[in-house]
This record gives structure tokens, sequence and C-alpha cells, in this order.
């Protein structure tokens, strides 16, 4: 599984962003997928599931307000259930920087 950024204004994303588009490719149509999730891993070991929409084989969230509070890396996993399967996809990683960096 990759992620994509579509970042409309900068290459970089930074602590405060709000409307940045993250999609995680999946592989596999996710048409009948329930409870698609990007289950995040913030750079303090804590979690957040960003509740996510299916297209075609990509899961999409867009960022907001309170979603990117913490510089540093964090880890993003593809959470749904289709059919017999219910878990996750491997781990992206996103780079979120300080102001100005």
């Amino acid at each position: 599984m990759n992620i994509l950024r579509e970042l409309d204004m900068t290459e970089k994303l930074y602590v405060g962003d709000v409307g940045t588009e993250v999609v995680l490719e999946c592989g596999r149509d996710l048409s009948l997928a329930e409870n698609p999730a990007i289950l995040v891993r913030r750079p303090d070991g804590t979690a957040r599931t960003w509740p996510a929409e299916t297209e075609g084989t990509r899961l999409r969230y867009v960022t907001r307000q309170g979603d990117l509070t913490m510089p540093g890396m964090h880890c993003l996993q593809a959470a749904y259930s289709q059919g017999g399967f219910s878990g996750r996809g491997s781990t992206a990683e996103l780079m979120v920087h300080r102001a100005f960096a």
C-alpha cells in the first residue's frame, strides 16, 4: 500500500494544516468495504482514527482542525472489512513539519 498526498499549495504538510487530502492505495476494489478508516499513530505514540471514504481501490480522508497538531512522523494504516477480510494494510509514513520548517 502506498500513500498518495495530494497537496494543493505546498510540498510539505505542517502542524495545523486543514483540508489536505490523504489517500491510501489498497490495491483492491473497496466498493463493498465496511467501516473504512485510516488508523493513525502519532509521534508520541497516541492513536487516532480518521473515518475514510472509499474511491475505487483507495481510502480517502481530508484533514480537519485538530488532526495535525504534532510535528514528526505519523504512521498510517488502512483499515476496513470486506467479505471474509477484516484488518489493516501495510504501514505508510506521513511527515508533519513545524511551521517554517
